[in-house]
């Protein structure tokens, strides 16, 4: 019972610095508990603050999606348009056929080359690769290089080679034969 008597008293004699001893000993558990918690409080922290600031981005942006959304689907539509279907070859020489008539050129080969029938990955169009050997005059050549690359669908020219043709010795144009082989943009 004596030391009951002498924790007492000791509380009663000092309870300032019993509190004081408590309350040290409280808030050093706490330090030492959030310490642990604070990387954990902080990349919280971050998360929370990206989100919320890519959420007011979208909110600020969202003014004219409606808009946007409509001219992309134009733009693709637009695009789709413009692209070939492999599978058609007779259409697609067609196209060729009746520049060469426009321009007045002279196809003297003219192949669609064999292309995959399925899209790569990564990839949103196919390539249809075509093999042309043409012959006309300097003019009619560049007026179907012009035809090719502002025409209907989307062309790739991916090498082209310029020679003297065999033209008649007797007139005063010169023909030249031009060799190229080029992409057509495409689908499957």
């Amino acid at each position: 019972m004596s030391k009951e008597k002498s924790s007492s008293g000791f509380l009663k004699k000092h309870p300032l610095s019993v509190g004081c001893a408590v309350l040290s000993v409280v808030l050093i558990a706490a330090i030492i508990y959030r310490r642990d918690a604070m990387p954990a409080a902080v990349s919280d922290l971050d998360d929370r603050t990206a989100k919320g600031e890519r959420l007011a981005a979208n909110i600020t942006n969202s003014n004219q999606l409606n808009e946007q959304n409509e001219a992309l689907a134009k733009a693709n539509a637009v695009v789709a348009g413009r692209l070939v279907k492999a599978s058609e070859l007779a259409k697609n020489l067609q196209y060729f056929y009746r520049m060469e008539a426009e321009t007045g050129t002279k196809y003297i080969e003219l192949r669609q080359q064999a292309s995959p029938t399925a899209v790569k990955p990564g990839n949103a169009y196919l390539s249809v690769p075509y093999t042309m050997t043409v012959e006309g005059s300097f003019l009619q050549l560049a007026t179907l290089l012009r035809r090719l690359e502002n025409g209907t669908h989307f062309c790739r020219i991916l090498n082209t080679t310029i020679t003297r043709g065999t033209g008649d010795p007797g007139t005063t144009v010169s023909l030249l034969t031009m060799t190229m082989n080029l992409e057509l943009l495409g689908q499957p």
